[in-house]
């Protein structure tokens, strides 16, 4: 569901690049389940392909050399807002779909199925309480929420039954497995 319980996750990072004076302090960007993959990926020197939607999240705290020691996040601004999206039950009666674009001050949520929309005022509301969405002056954050979402309903949208090619490789289990069921 696309309320702060359920997509505010704590995340603990340990690792040995870490400058010092980055070690047990605390960051409040905007970090994405989609960030660990190439998060993982950055630490193992591989470079992520370029249809993923994530962040190396080191780009936080490491400084690069190439970049005359100022961190990413110096040459390249974090992420100020993200999609959420919530479309995974079979009843969507019970578990009905929404998409969200969230901002730091903003929460503009769509049950588009409902036809209903929220807003949150994230600052002064943290608990999502009220929905301030029906409040006259806020109909031009409305407005301009709206079409954000839709700028990047837009942009995310990649058809379920697209996937990537993996290169196949040789496998002993699976070979041995065929050549076992071809002697029965």
């Amino acid at each position: 569901y696309p309320y702060q319980e359920s997509i505010r996750v704590p995340l603990i990072i340990y690792d040995p690049r870490m400058p010092a004076d980055k070690v047990g302090t605390l960051d409040d960007h905007f970090t994405l389940n989609a960030d660990l993959a190439e998060t993982i990926l950055g630490a193992a020197g591989l470079n992520p392909h370029d249809r993923m939607q994530g962040r190396d999240i080191s780009d936080l705290y490491l400084r690069n050399q190439r970049n005359k020691g100022k961190t990413a996040l110096e040459t390249k601004p974090w992420r100020e807002e993200f999609f959420y999206e919530f479309d995974l039950t079979a009843d969507h009666q019970f578990l009905p779909p929404s998409n969200a674009l969230v901002r730091r001050k903003w929460k503009y949520i769509d049950w588009y199925e409902h036809n209903y929309t929220q807003l949150f005022d994230l600052k002064n509301d943290p608990l999502e309480l009220t929905d301030v969405a029906d409040y006259l002056g806020n109909a031009p954050i409305i407005e301009k929420m709206e079409e954000r979402l839709f700028e990047m309903q837009t942009e995310f949208q990649v058809p379920m039954r697209e996937h990537l090619e993996c290169e196949k490789k040789g496998d002993q289990y699976w070979s041995a497995l065929a050549e076992d069921k071809s002697k029965q």
